[in-house]
């Protein structure tokens, strides 16, 4: 048996508590809420039946204005006193800045909790369609800096926010002269750190592990940290106020999919900072709002920093690609291909990574590569600028699916297609540096990372088919159940379809590259990479390549570029006897180092 909860909407199976909210699920008591509400000592003001119905329970409340002054009002009946009195009571006695006034009205058959309201939402996010993800990140930090103080006079009192809401959050009276915020859904009872209550209404969308989990020795302030970074998050990634669709953190364990499917202008230096702010283990979150909201802004200077920049840069470029131990023991061939030309007068170079499909029934993942990165090198010539780029990289993708395809009907594979045999494939990761900028061009999994000091940002989306649903409004769990299979394929450079008609057609929605734009900064480190190289939980970490980076700054670019690859090899398992074909990728990158420019 199961029931619908009158909080969330959710299912619940437990007919005490929601699963999802832990909000109350024992029917309503059957003494209903007076006809007429005491606003005032010497004012009631007359409820409708539908208001009473309304006033069921506790936590349920009406907003009823009198006297140019609004209340927002709760009534507990007799038979729930006994258990309500005591956190009511403490409600009332508290006096916070964060927590709106609030008085206790004492009846025969119960009691009247009347705080007082604005009615004035605070909801920054409405009406704002950002076009400028810097501007947006501004935004962004100027709301943080009103809501960060505002959790930190909670946890002055040693109280945190477990019911954490962005829609319970209204001007304070005089608030936009002083910056104040009320907290509105903590009228019925507040929440001491290092405290778990017996039962918790949350939002799942926001509610962090350990409130999920009723840790109590975890509650505090860092508590907050995370849900300010859950708001962070999802302001930047566009799904405010409702956050993901779906059941909540808890139902795909609180690991967050990649903030750039969302927001793939997303400036860098914003992931690496929400990382650590939602991190599982509270201990390793930053120490309060206020320091996570510092580094946040650290994060908008440098992106401000980085878009203004006109400090002229040279580059050095290095790579490498190998056949990787575990194909090379089985006699695999090496189905990577890299690109690096360069132009002069101005400075420009083009840098380019196909990795070959290996599981294809016609023609073969090097074939793909080879013929992709051929029909590149060929469009792009010393006549190409960062305005000619991308519209010629488009065609390169589309003229490559072409002739993929082409190969395949000439050598006589037609029959073997339209039956629906898998012609091969390639991705593409394209870049064309000129100036100070960075310009990528995108389609598959390969993938471009920045390296910024201790910042490690992936600038590319993977092409597969959980960031499509993903970023299509599939909840994350639903994502995470699919295993594997999310990590199949979506975006490449080859495969066909059977038209209507019989005849063969390329994937057209499915080449299409990526493109975006990266004002680069001396210091900075680009690695433009295979699969081989690094995969999370399989070959190198982010983390882990940027600490080779960081402790190697005087490598050449080509030795650096050796050395990561080498790094991610050993991590690769030779064959045997219980893994016939080993584990392991090829393995391709390419190095950019980026200085100040000298005369």
């Amino acid at each position: 048996m199961a029931v619908t909860c009158p909080a969330c909407g959710g299912l619940s199976h437990d007919l005490e508590f929601c699963d999802h909210c832990n909000a109350d699920l024992v029917p309503p008591p059957a003494q209903q809420a007076p006809a007429w509400c005491p606003l005032f000592p010497d004012y009631a003001e007359p409820l409708s039946p539908e208001q009473v119905q309304t006033l069921s329970r506790p936590e349920s409340s009406l907003l009823l204005r009198a006297r140019d002054q609004a209340w927002r009002v709760h009534w507990i009946a007799a038979a729930d006193w006994d258990k309500w009195r005591t956190p009511v009571e403490e409600r009332v006695r508290t006096k916070l800045p964060v927590l709106p006034p609030c008085r206790l009205v004492e009846e025969d058959h119960g009691a009247w909790l009347l705080v007082q309201s604005t009615d004035k939402k605070v909801e920054p996010w409405t009406g704002h369609v950002a076009h400028d993800p810097i501007e947006d990140l501004r935004r962004l930090s100027v709301f943080l800096d009103r809501l960060s103080p505002a959790l930190e006079e909670l946890h002055s009192q040693h109280l945190t926010w477990l019911t954490f809401d962005p829609q319970e959050i209204e001007e304070a009276i005089d608030g936009q002269e002083t910056g104040g915020l009320w907290f509105t859904n903590m009228d019925l009872a507040l929440f001491p750190a290092r405290h778990s209550p017996e039962k918790l209404q949350v939002r799942p969308a926001y509610a962090a592990p350990e409130v999920s989990r009723f840790r109590a020795a975890d509650l505090g302030p860092s508590s907050d940290v995370f849900h300010l970074a859950m708001f962070a998050y999802y302001w930047l990634a566009g799904l405010l106020p409702a956050g993901f669709p779906g059941n909540g953190l808890e139902s795909f364990g609180h690991v967050l999919p990649p903030l750039r499917t969302y927001a793939p202008g997303l400036p860098p230096g914003v992931s690496g900072v929400l990382a650590r702010a939602l991190a599982l283990e509270p201990r390793q979150r930053y120490p309060s709002p206020g320091a996570f909201c510092t580094a946040l802004q650290k994060v908008h200077q440098r992106a401000q920093q980085r878009s203004s920049a006109h400090d002229s840069v040279t580059w050095e470029i290095g790579q490498h690609s190998r056949t990787g131990r575990a194909k090379a023991a089985a006699n695999r061939e090496n189905e990577d291909h890299v690109l690096v030309q360069s132009f002069a007068n101005p400075d420009r170079s083009l840098l380019a990574i196909a990795d070959g499909i290996t599981t294809c029934a016609v023609g073969s993942g090097a074939l793909a590569s080879w013929i992709t990165c051929l029909i590149l090198e060929n469009a792009i010539d010393s006549q190409t600028s960062r305005d000619t780029f991308s519209s010629k990289v488009i065609d390169v993708c589309r003229r490559g699916a072409e002739s993929l395809l082409a190969w395949a009907v000439e050598k006589g594979y037609e029959d073997q297609l339209v039956e629906g045999s898998d012609l091969m494939g390639s991705t593409l990761l394209a870049g064309w540096l000129e100036g100070n900028t960075l310009s990528l061009a995108n389609v598959g999994d390969s993938r471009a990372y920045l390296i910024d000091g201790a910042s490690v940002e992936q600038l590319t989306n993977d092409g597969d088919l959980g960031t499509e649903l993903l970023a299509a409004g599939s909840p994350p769990e639903e994502v995470k159940a699919l295993g594997a299979m999310a990590r199949g394929l979506r975006d490449c450079i080859g495969g066909c379809s059977v038209g209507p008609e019989g005849e063969l057609r390329i994937l057209e929605d499915y080449c299409q590259p990526a493109l975006s734009n990266w004002p680069l900064l001396p210091g900075d480190v680009v690695v433009l990479c295979s699969d081989g190289l690094v995969e999370e939980g399989a070959f190198l970490e982010p983390e882990k390549m940027g600490e080779i980076v960081r402790s190697h700054p005087h490598l050449s670019a080509a030795a650096l570029a050796e050395q990561l690859a080498q790094a991610a090899d050993a991590l690769q398992r030779l064959p045997s006897p219980l893994e016939p074909d080993g584990f392991g990728d090829n393995i391709t990158c390419v190095i950019i180092r980026v200085h100040k420019k000298t005369d």
